[in-house]
């Protein structure tokens, strides 16, 4: 049947909030096949109640469960503008949109950095602080680091913490062996 995931790969997890838009953009479900598809409603509204980001009693719809996808999608595509390839209009209209939905303004704080915090409540205001902490990494430089997984049965994002941030797979023990195992096998077939 269906395997219910939330991918965060075997590489240590980014840092304080960036682990949460990590995980919001890693969650998926695997078909009895292998491959992977998108979360459904149940999963998403569950991950976003399980964070604190949507109050158990708030509805979660059809529609924002597309918005999910769409917002997703927009912030993955950051992380490629992040890697240089340019972000797309539509995914920078996406995000800004959801941000200026949910009220998004300036807090600053005594005792931490300054935040950026949705005046809205609901879905809204969830997807807003999910777009909350991509602007902050933005600034702080912690997304930069956010990459996607080279491997095309994958495409995981993950937090790297390679000195000179050159990481390419979300975990070298799956991933980037597999990669290697298909590049020997390929030299094999040339060289035959």
């Amino acid at each position: 049947m269906f395997d219910i995931n939330e991918h965060l790969s075997a590489s240590t997890p980014a840092p304080g909030d960036l682990e949460v838009l990590q995980r919001f953009l890693n969650l998926h479900q695997h078909a009895a096949d292998g491959s992977t598809l998108d979360p459904p409603l149940e999963m998403v509204r569950n991950f976003l109640v399980d964070r604190g980001l949507l109050a158990p009693e708030e509805r979660f719809t059809r529609s924002d469960r597309e918005t999910y996808l769409d917002l997703r999608r927009a912030l993955r595509g950051l992380i490629d503008a992040d890697e240089g390839e340019p972000l797309a209009p539509a995914d920078a209209e996406i995000i800004d949109r959801l941000g200026v939905e949910a009220g998004l303004h300036p807090h600053f704080h005594a005792e931490r950095e300054p935040t950026l915090e949705p005046r809205g409540e609901g879905v809204a205001a969830a997807f807003g602080r999910i777009v909350a902490i991509a602007f902050v990494a933005s600034f702080d430089g912690t997304f930069e680091h956010l990459k996607l997984c080279a491997s095309e049965d994958c495409r995981a994002v993950f937090f790297d913490r390679s000195k000179n941030h050159s990481g390419r797979w979300c975990s070298m023990e799956t991933c980037g062996n597999r990669a290697k195992v298909r590049a020997w096998r390929q030299r094999q077939r040339v060289t035959s």
